[in-house]
C-alpha cells in the first residue's frame, strides 16, 4: 500500500467544528490561530500554533484555541516528547538543542487589518540568521508578519532563564515551495547559544533521526522514539518521516547521526494508527541548492564527520570516550538515536 499523508487533526484542522469566530478564507486547508481560521495556500498542513497577539512577548503563551488534550499529551508522553530541561547541561544532546528556539510572530491581515499570533520553531545559524518555515514568516498572500522574535532557552513553563531576540519579519531569503525562510536576528544570540550545523547529504529511507522543537509553543523537547525517514520516499525535495510533532513544530531542524540538520520539518499528517501515514519535511539538500546564503554557511561548516566514507582497508582505531562537556560524536549519536 502506498504511503499517504493525512491532514493533521490533533490541533490545527478542527476549525469550524470547534471554534467560534470569523474565518479568513483563502485557498487550501485551515491553520487555526487565536480563534480564527487562517487558510494557507498550496495545500500545506502547516504546523504553527496560534496565540492572542496581546500575549506576544510572554514566555508562557495562553493558547486562545481549542487544543483538546494535546497540551496534556505533551506532558504525559515524555517518551515521545522528551524535555530538554531534564538533560544534563553538559550532555551532547543538550548542546545540540541550544541553538533551537521558539519563533513567535504577529501577523496582520491586509484586507481586514486584524492581527493574529503564531508560534513556530527556528534555529540559529552563523551570520546572525534564523532558519524557519516560510509559512511562519509568509511573504505572499493576505497575511504579513509585522514583528517576530526567537525565544531561546525556553525549557520550563515559567520561562526562567529564557531570553528573547528580535527577528526581522522580512526574510533575506525565502521560498514558498521549499517552505523555508532565512531572517536576520538582532543581539548576537549565537555568541551565547551557538549555531546549528547544516548538511546537504542524501537521506535514505529508514534513517534514524531526531527532532528538537517547541510543540504547541511549550518548552523545548526532542522526539527520537520511532523517529525515522519513511522507507518509501517520493521524488522531489520532500522528506517523509514518522517523527512525533504537533502545531508549533513547524521550522524544526531534523538531525541525523552526523549531528547536522538534514531536513526542515514543515507539515503534519502522521496518524499513529495508520502505518502508511507520515509527516513532511524539506530536504536540506534542496534548500541548499536554492539558497546562496545557506549553501555558504554549510560549506564553511564543512562536511559532517559521519558523512565521510571510511576506507575499508584501514584499521579501525579504538573509540575514545568523549569529554563530558564535549560535542556529541556521531557514534554516540547513533546509539542515542537507537535508544541504547
Amino acid at each position: 500500500m502506498a504511503p499517504r499523508q493525512r491532514r493533521h487533526r490533533s490541533t490545527l484542522d478542527l476549525v469550524s467544528l470547534v471554534l467560534a469566530g470569523p474565518c479568513l478564507v483563502m485557498a487550501g486547508p485551515c491553520l487555526v490561530m487565536a480563534g480564527v481560521c487562517l487558510v494557507l495556500s498550496g495545500g500545506a498542513r502547516a504546523q504553527s500554533v496560534g496565540f492572542d497577539p496581546a500575549d506576544y512577548g510572554r514566555a508562557q503563551l495562553p493558547l486562545r484555541q481549542t487544543t483538546g488534550d494535546a497540551a496534556a499529551y505533551v506532558d504525559q508522553n515524555k517518551g515521545a516528547f522528551e524535555p530538554i530541561a531534564e538533560l544534563d547541561p553538559k550532555d551532547g544532546l543538550a548542546a545540540l538543542a541550544r541553538p533551537i528556539g521558539r519563533v513567535d510572530i504577529v501577523l496582520r491581515n491586509a484586507r481586514t487589518g486584524q492581527q493574529v499570533g503564531a508560534s513556530c520553531t527556528g534555529a540559529l545559524l552563523p551570520g546572525d540568521y534564523v532558519l524557519t518555515n516560510h509559512h511562519c514568516l509568509p511573504q505572499a498572500g493576505d497575511l504579513t508578519p509585522v514583528k517576530a522574535s526567537i525565544l531561546m532557552d525556553y525549557l520550563t513553563l515559567d520561562g526562567k532563564g529564557s531570553r528573547r531576540f528580535e527577528i526581522d519579519p522580512k526574510p533575506v531569503e525565502f521560498d514558498a515551495r521549499l517552505d523555508y525562510a532565512l531572517a536576520r536576528v538582532a543581539g548576537n544570540p549565537a555568541a551565547t547559544y551557538g549555531t546549528a550545523r547544516l548538511s546537504g547529504e542524501a537521506v535514505p529511507g529508514n534513517r534514524s533521526m531526531l527532532v528538537i522543537h517547541h510543540p504547541l509553543g511549550r518548552p523545548k523537547v526532542m522526539s527520537r522514539f520511532r523517529c525515522f525517514a519513511l522507507k518509501d520516499q517520493a521524488e522531489g525535495p520532500d522528506l517523509r518521516h514518522r517523527c512525533d510533532t504537533l502545531g508549533g513544530s513547524s521550522g524544526s531542524l531534523m538531525f541525523d547521526a552526523s549531528v547536522a540538520g538534514i531536513a526542515l520539518h514543515k507539515e503534519g499528517g502522521l496518524d499513529p494508527k495508520d502505518p502508511t501515514s507520515f509527516n513532511a519535511a524539506t530536504r536540506l539538500s534542496a534548500i541548499l541548492g536554492r539558497s546562496r546564503v545557506l549553501a555558504g554557511i554549510a560549506a564553511a561548516q564543512g562536511r559532517p564527520v559521519a558523512a565521510a566514507t571510511p576506507d575499508p582497508a584501514a584499521p579501525r582505531p579504538a573509540a575514545a570516550a568523549p569529554a563530558p562537556d564535549g560535542p556529541l560524536d556521531p557514534g554516540r549519536m547513533n546509539a542515542i538515536l537507537r535508544g541504547r
